[in-house]
């Protein structure tokens, strides 16, 4: 840990204090209004099989499923590209495994992704449709519109980037502080920078330790070469005991190359990893959290 003028001004006296006041003013989450669905993606994906769904919306309160999936399937072979969506599933190729015949272990292949269908391949999409439980949300369900509950599985499928959206939201939190409290822009930074981008904007050579490493920002003021890395942690786990052993090797690293090293972290996840946390902190020069980052602790490094 460095001592800078925006400990003194907040009455932190001691390392402990310093480190003290990070963990105290961590936020709990970050999430804006882009953390919950990303609405353009799914609007995107049921938009492109619009045809296709609207075609299999006729099985909907069908007295003769079996003999009309079959019909469907002969004349508009392209609708099997929908099947996996239906199930939130992303392959276009699936192996199922067929218990029925355990104790062999032997698969049904299914191609989604290819639409030239032969006679005999019809029976197996029927059945795909019958084992996966399509059939039953349809008839069972009473289901009356595909495409509505498609815009539910693919709000579902959604969750699952949330993770990767905390971290692209605290890149971009970084960003608008960078820019609406310090006043940056295109000129003094750089997001995602690689020694080629920087090379070719301020003529200087950004060191990086392993040739796929791109810095979240690059800063260049006062004829210093700033590299930041940002990451936010709403849980607890051992990724963020490893994430304070690379940052402390990736501040040796710049150190060694003349390069200020400024890692901007928060999350509640801190809380449950505060000595591996309080181990780097006093190891690197500066380790801050939005709140101090948002009340203008930057300054104190390039005016």
């Amino acid at each position: 840990m460095k001592p800078i003028n925006f400990y003194n001004k907040h009455q932190l006296n001691t390392p402990k204090d310093v480190f003290d006041y990070l963990v105290k003013t961590i936020l709990l989450n970050n999430r804006t209004w882009k953390y919950f669905t990303n609405w353009d993606k799914v609007f995107n994906n049921v938009s492109r099989y619009k045809i296709e769904l609207n075609i299999l919306n006729s099985l909907c309160g069908s007295k003769d499923f079996n003999n009309e999936l079959k019909y469907i399937l002969e004349k508009y072979p392209e609708v099997i590209k929908v099947f996996p969506t239906l199930l939130g599933v992303r392959d276009k190729k699936i192996d199922v495994l067929d218990s029925s015949v355990l104790p062999d272990f032997k698969f049904r292949e299914f191609d989604f992704g290819n639409p030239n269908l032969f006679s005999n391949d019809l029976e197996n999409y029927v059945l795909f449709f019958e084992k996966s439980g399509l059939k039953k949300l349809i008839i069972e369900g009473g289901l009356t519109n595909i495409k509505d509950y498609t815009y539910g599985v693919e709000v579902g499928v959604d969750t699952n980037g949330r993770k990767n959206r905390g971290g692209t939201i605290m890149e971009c939190l970084v960003n608008h502080l960078l820019q609406r409290v310090y006043g940056l822009d295109s000129s003094t930074y750089i997001t995602q920078g690689s020694p080629s981008s920087v090379k070719e904007k301020w003529g200087i050579d950004l060191p990086v330790d392993k040739s796929s490493r791109r810095p979240d920002f690059v800063v260049y003021k006062n004829n210093k070469l700033y590299w930041i890395e940002t990451n936010f942690y709403s849980g607890g786990g051992s990724k963020l005991k490893s994430t304070c052993g690379e940052y402390k090797s990736l501040y040796d690293f710049c150190n060694n190359n003349r390069v200020e090293f400024i890692w901007i972290t928060d999350g509640k996840g801190w809380k449950t990893t505060l000595k591996p946390l309080e181990k780097t902190f006093l190891h690197n020069d500066y380790i801050f959290n939005l709140s101090m980052v948002k009340d203008g602790i930057l300054n104190d490094l390039w005016g």
